[in-house]
């Protein structure tokens, strides 16, 4: 890929060439790069989930910064790197899902008021974390969102059901992000 400081002669430059070559113009800059190939044969199962999991983050990079109100565009706008705009921030973040790293049980013994703490990432931001507590015979006892801890890192739910016996329960944390993807982890006691 070449470079131009937008010389007499590329400045402007936008577009194909012959087929050949690709002209576009970043960050005040005229690049200059081979012209892709068209593809051949139909995408295989993998790559035809690929391209619709890019047309849906692409929908909704558009969607962010086609809104009319600006505050989420301008929140991804914080967090750019180099060479990055909102449109590909927005589409990074659909594309990848928050993870839940660690659901702490610690100080959960069962009891009504006790509490759990679920520790979950996201490239941009989680928004909320559901925590769901199966007893040991597999029934739903309990389901709620966790609420953010000061440290803005852990999620932090207080049970109010009892469960006893409590071996063999299940604890479930399921976080969403901005584009309402979601990570999930679940541990047995």
């Amino acid at each position: 890929m070449a470079h131009s400081d937008n010389s007499v002669v590329t400045r402007k430059l936008k577009g194909t060439l012959g087929k050949e070559l690709v002209f576009r113009e970043w960050e005040g800059k005229t690049v200059v790069a081979k012209a892709p190939g068209k593809r051949k044969g139909k995408p295989t199962e993998k790559q035809a989930e690929t391209q619709e999991k890019f047309l849906l983050a692409s929908r909704f990079a558009r969607a962010v910064i086609n809104n009319p109100d600006q505050g989420l565009a301008e929140a991804y706008g914080t967090g750019l790197r180099p060479r990055q705009n909102v449109f590909s921030r927005a589409l990074e973040d659909c594309m990848s899902p928050p993870v839940v790293k660690s659901i702490t049980t610690r100080r959960y013994k069962g009891a009504a008021g006790d509490k759990i703490v679920v520790r979950a990432i996201d490239d941009f931001r989680v928004v909320s974390v559901l925590v769901e507590i199966y007893a040991a015979n597999g029934t739903l006892l309990e389901s709620g969102n966790a609420e953010m801890d000061e440290n803005t890192l852990d999620f932090i739910y207080t049970a109010t059901q009892v469960n006893n016996p409590l071996a063999g329960s299940k604890i479930v944390a399921i976080a969403t992000d901005v584009p309402r993807n979601e990570g999930m982890l679940e541990v047995t006691l």
